[in-house]
């Protein structure tokens, strides 16, 4: 070998032994940045700072071409379903009713392209939320997935988002997805404030989707997936804020404020022009002439009902701040007292749906306690004698809160004896067995 040759040689050994030994000092150095990030995580977790980092997720994308649709792998950043409703409970309304559009339709595609296959562990683990605010369902098969797998295997898991052998029926793929579905749209529920709040139709609407998802009733159970989507509640067009809505209340209650005076001064012109006084007898002019002894200094309900009309009208048209606060007074003392009166005509009369509605009123704007107490009573014994549980159970729930002593009463007894306790329902259990784990 000649001395070039030599010197080549021992060149490249060089280059050789620099790199392996930049290689050594770099891997140290990526180790030690690890280290570091991973105590600073730590801390920064144990002092209760929010910490989220975006994770990629291997989902299913549906494809379709007209009538035909395949399934199809994507690779997707996001936060699974869990860990988002952890981090962010307060929901919007439409987005909360955009989700359970978009996650039944997701399980009908899934259904559709995968021939009737069944989707099987449908639960808050295996649900992706983007970053758009639209939910995916991770791709089962794909091994980084394979933490929703195992989550299953969990009895806690298991007990919640699997459907009981016993409750399997014929229809066994469609059946399980439901189940899936219900619980799932139950657990998101229980995790989130929603914002407006739930009106109480719309929480009748979604616990009515929920018990036939879940076939507590063998003979109510759905058959598609187009059944659900009819009765969930519809997302909202338009949003009212708190002071529109309360606008919006004071133009109702005026509007029957001055209907239900019109009302009875129709009903006493009515009276009066029937009366004539000299087709009454004589023995009946002396016994009205002797009851008017005895309470001369009293005055018929109707007419003072007509003194006082006619006394709002004369404030009004003097337009004063004091005439105006007279008004409101006077006219919120008559509204409250005709609404006493109607709830227990329309009560009387058996006019149920009436009455109940008169009764709600009458629980919002009634200032005597002992008879908004004896309203909210009232109308849990309607809402059960027509068989209304979840009404009922609400309107107990709402009268407890205000007024915990009626807890004690007969009422509230019987209903407890009927549907069970006013205790948290199974919903509030599971959110604290998902937030154990």
């Amino acid at each position: 070998m000649t001395k070039l040759e030599k010197v080549v040689a021992f060149l490249k050994r060089i280059e050789y032994h620099t790199i392996i030994l930049i290689a050594n000092s770099m891997k140290s150095v990526f180790k030690s940045v690890l280290v570091a990030v991973s105590v600073i995580l730590a801390t920064l977790i144990m002092k209760g700072v929010d910490v989220f980092i975006e994770t990629n997720y291997e989902v299913i994308r549906f494809v379709e071409h007209g009538n035909r649709c395949r399934p199809a792998m994507d690779y997707v950043s996001g936060e699974l379903l869990i860990y988002r409703l952890k981090r962010y409970p307060e929901v919007e309304k439409k987005v909360l009713f955009e989700w359970m559009k978009q996650l039944l339709c997701q399980l009908e595609l899934y259904h559709r392209c995968c021939n009737g296959q069944c989707y099987r562990y449908l639960n808050p683990y295996s649900v992706l939320v983007t970053k758009e605010n639209r939910l995916l369902l991770l791709d089962l098969g794909a091994e980084s997935n394979d933490f929703v797998l195992k989550n299953m295997q969990k009895r806690s898991m298991r007990n919640h988002f699997v459907k009981p052998i016993v409750h399997i029926r014929e229809n066994t793929k469609l059946s399980l997805d439901l189940y899936g579905f219900g619980k799932t749209i139950q657990f998101i529920l229980a995790n989130t404030k929603v914002e407006p709040s739930l009106t109480r139709r719309e929480e009748y609407q979604l616990s009515k989707v929920i018990k036939k998802c879940l076939g507590e009733n063998p003979k109510k159970q759905y058959k598609d997936f187009k059944q659900v989507q009819k009765e969930l509640p519809k997302v909202p067009n338009k949003t009212y804020s708190r002071k529109s809505a309360r606008i919006i209340r004071l133009y109702a209650a005026a509007g029957i404020f001055i209907l239900l005076l019109s009302i009875l001064l129709i009903v006493w012109q009515g009276k009066k022009e029937k009366v004539n006084p000299e087709e009454i007898s004589e023995q009946k002019q002396l016994e009205a002439t002797e009851e008017k002894g005895s309470i001369e200094n009293q005055k018929d309900g109707m007419d003072i009902l007509k003194e006082e009309t006619e006394g709002l009208q004369e404030y009004l048209l003097r337009n004063t701040t004091k005439d105006n606060r007279e008004i409101i007074e006077t006219g919120e003392r008559l509204y409250q007292e005709l609404l006493r009166y109607l709830s227990a005509a329309y009560d009387r009369e058996g006019m149920t749906e009436e009455a109940l509605a008169s009764y709600e009123l009458l629980c919002d704007v009634e200032t005597q306690t002992e008879l908004v107490k004896s309203a909210y009573l009232r109308r849990i014994s309607l809402e059960m004698e027509i068989q209304d549980k979840t009404a009922a159970i609400q309107t107990a729930k709402e009268a407890v809160g205000k007024f915990p002593e009626l807890k004690e009463s007969e009422v509230l007894k019987k209903m407890e004896e009927k549907y069970g306790t006013l205790e948290k329902e199974d919903v509030n259990e599971e959110k604290k067995n998902f937030m154990d784990q």
